[in-house]
């Protein structure tokens, strides 16, 4: 996804050849500070800038390469879309938002979530793994 400028706006441009292959492994984050979006005339809205209150979290690889979930059972795709569980495994961490697992996904019936399942397995498999969540800015980089 290239993110070029016309008339100072920001209008992503959508490369459809990487659909649902989350965020690029090797795109570096946003430029997110406060003043980059007061230089741009941007309005934020519901968020604490740099980043969010958990840090950055980054779209996950939904594509059937086996670094998206092309190794992923029917049973942990529905784990991770009902209860939150980030890959799907029961001690795993919770997703972060924006995923709205416990808002939208967690009340989907089995046949839905196993057709969306069905459909991401379906899809052309694409290399890559997303960066990793990233902290607070004020909480520092981990050790």
């Amino acid at each position: 996804m290239s993110h070029p400028e016309k008339n100072d706006t920001y209008r992503p441009e959508h490369d459809l050849s990487l659909a649902l292959s989350g965020h690029p492994a090797k795109m570096p984050p946003p430029d997110v500070t406060a003043k980059r979006w007061r230089e741009k005339g941007w309005q934020l809205q519901m968020i604490l800038l740099p980043g969010w209150p958990w840090g950055i979290s980054y779209a996950a690889n939904i594509t059937s390469d086996s670094t998206g979930i092309g190794a992923w059972t029917e049973e942990q795709f529905i784990l991770c879309l009902r209860e939150g569980k980030w890959k799907g495994l029961a001690g795993n961490r919770t997703l972060l938002p924006p995923m709205p697992w416990n808002t939208s996904f967690k009340y989907m019936t089995d046949s839905e979530l196993k057709a969306i399942f069905a459909y991401l397995k379906s899809t052309t498999p694409i290399r890559n793994v997303e960066p990793p969540i990233e902290p607070p800015v004020s909480a520092g980089k981990p050790s």
